[in-house]
């Protein structure tokens, strides 16, 4: 059941993200990536709202799977990211914030960088 949840949100999420994006940049016909900034950031402010609201009225584990596991995990991986850093940040980790901060934005450009990369020796030639 609990694989269920986290399909369902996820499905959703990922479908409204492809909404809010395409709107998003619909509307404001900008070269950068507006659509994208405004779900990561929607994602993040939703991320740390709703596990505290779940944390502190107990609400069962299955909601959490839905919605944050799920549907923000879906919507965006940016709000886990900006969560798991604040977490290490409130529980006195500044270690593990900044290296988290540095992993994922300096490692993750350049996985991005490299699957380009690989992509034109595998496939495009």
């Amino acid at each position: 059941m609990n694989y269920l949840l986290v399909v369902v949100g996820g499905g959703v999420g990922a479908l409204l993200r492809y909404i809010s994006t395409q709107a998003i940049n619909g509307i404001f016909n900008s070269k950068f990536t507006l659509g994208t900034f405004f779900v990561n950031c929607i994602g993040s402010l939703l991320i740390g709202f709703l596990i505290s609201f779940f944390d502190a009225f107990s609400i069962e584990n299955k909601w959490k799977l839905l919605i944050v596991t799920g549907f923000l995990g879906g919507y965006t991986t940016y709000s886990a990211y900006s969560y798991e850093t604040i977490n290490y940040i409130i529980n006195g980790n500044i270690k593990y914030a900044i290296i988290n901060i540095i992993i994922h934005n300096i490692l993750c450009l350049l996985l991005v960088v490299a699957g380009i990369w690989l992509n034109k020796i595998i496939f495009v030639k």
